[in-house]
């Protein structure tokens, strides 16, 4: 697992990182202003630990709406009580907070159970005009080969990746299955299916002799 600190006060960002190195967290790189903080979505981290007010005034809730809309794991640290702020934060969604001055413990403890959070998810990672954006596999309904592109059909919304069907294939886990040279599907959202399609809860898709196989023994 790795992780991103947003933090502008720099011994407890150090600080921060170290006790994340310590029980093997990936501290990819700490960053102290939201310019930074946003660009780090082309590559984003399982867990961002993120300051709700930075310097120059910089509201770290801002970037928190934005991890919660790309459904990235974050913590928010702060000194702020302020109940306005604080009800700002909370609609944001983040796994917990981390009130200033931490505990060594309260640390590793919310970690800890983030860390057993993102081993049992499994996500496909798709580029967005917004950044990387990390898809629950179990959102995932079926994907489709479109010549040099494939086409990742969720349950809310639909995406279009520069990617081989192989290469999708090899990426998502073992619900998954290939079904015809152009399709590939979630083998949980199948409902029913006949000799030549197979059936999902508003779609229907073909399925070829090659791999009819496959699915039975699935």
């Amino acid at each position: 697992m790795n992780a991103i600190i947003v933090e502008d006060e720099l011994i407890i960002a150090d600080h921060l990182a170290q006790i994340l190195t310590d029980i093997n967290i990936d501290v990819m790189e700490i960053i102290d202003n939201l310019d930074d903080a946003k660009k780090s979505l082309r590559n984003p981290p399982d867990l961002y630990l993120l300051d709700i007010r930075l310097s120059n005034n910089q509201n770290g809730i801002e970037f928190g709406k934005q991890l919660q809309q790309l459904k990235i794991s974050f913590i928010y640290i702060t000194a702020n009580n302020e109940i306005e702020t604080l009800k700002k934060a909370i609609a944001t969604q983040p796994e917990t907070y981390i009130t200033k001055p931490f505990k060594e413990q309260d640390v590793i403890a919310a970690v800890e159970l983030i860390k057993l959070k993102v081993k049992d998810s499994k996500y496909l990672q798709v580029i967005t005009s917004k950044g990387t954006k990390k898809i629950p596999e179990k959102e995932i309904l079926y994907c489709e080969a479109e010549g040099s592109y494939v086409k990742i059909v969720t349950e809310n919304g639909t995406f279009i990746q520069r990617m081989t069907l192989k290469k999708t294939l090899e990426l998502l886990g073992d619900d998954f299955i290939k079904i015809h040279r152009s399709f590939i599907v979630n083998k949980h959202k199948i409902k029913s299916y006949t000799s030549s399609s197979i059936y999902l809860s508003e779609y229907q898709l073909p399925i070829s002799r090659a791999y009819k196989n496959s699915l039975i023994k699935s």
